[in-house]
């Protein structure tokens, strides 16, 4: 058996002979809030904050998957664009009309 012939070379103990879970050999602070920069996290949850506020939406709107997907596209978009010259948000932002003729099933 692998185990009894290379015991020295396992990362981690496992008395039992039980098989690892793939998750074991991950970095577990791969993606930790730590790796967020204080001052970013804290603009960000003032921005959240504002939104709800001002557009009179319930928080938990920014727990939706809908709104995370959102969020996680204009984030990918703006590291895309990061090294090209500064794009207005709401030049990125379709109005109302499109987004309901793109799903609009008549």
């Amino acid at each position: 058996n692998h185990l009894r012939s290379c015991p020295s070379k396992l990362k981690h103990d496992n008395s039992s002979g039980e098989q690892q879970k793939i998750n074991n050999y991950f970095n577990k602070n791969s993606n930790d809030n730590k790796q967020i920069p204080k001052s970013i996290k804290r603009a960000i949850t003032t921005s959240c904050a504002e939104f709800v506020a001002e557009d009179s939406r319930a928080f938990k709107l920014l727990q939706g998957p809908g709104f995370i997907r959102l969020a996680q596209q204009l984030f990918d978009s703006g590291q895309r664009l990061s090294s090209s010259i500064p794009i207005d948000i709401e030049n990125l932002l379709p109005a109302p009309t499109t987004v309901s003729n793109f799903y609009c099933v008549c």
